[in-house]
């Protein structure tokens, strides 16, 4: 049996697999300086609610490390803000980019074996 398709034709870990590239790329977006503090909260906040829609259990080895980047998104925007005004607390904003970093790595991994699962 197919897997049931949205009205565009796309099954659940496509569209899983989609929106976790969203955050994969609002993460990277800070992380390389093209976004500042106040984008990536509201880009966390904006993409925790679009992952808050996905119920299925075949999504979850590519969601659950996507909603844990919103997590660590929303600690990187308050750590970078403590970070402008208080130099002690750089610390933070960096274990901060290193999770993050972690846990880009793990989507992408997922995502390739979410491709080469189906092919």
């Amino acid at each position: 049996m197919a897997a049931p398709r949205d009205r565009c034709n796309r099954t659940a870990l496509d569209r899983a697999n989609f929106l976790a590239g969203h955050v994969v790329a609002a993460a990277e977006a800070f992380l390389d300086g093209r976004h500042n503090a106040a984008r990536l909260a509201e880009d966390a906040q904006r993409l925790q609610a679009k992952l808050v829609g996905f119920d299925d259990p075949a999504t979850n080895p590519i969601l659950q490390p996507s909603r844990l980047i919103t997590v660590a998104m929303m600690g990187m925007a308050k750590a970078s803000v403590a970070a402008a005004t208080d130099g002690a607390a750089v610390w933070r904003l960096e274990r901060w980019e290193q999770v993050t970093r972690a846990l880009v790595d793990l989507v992408r991994f997922e995502s390739r074996q979410l491709r080469e699962d189906r092919a």
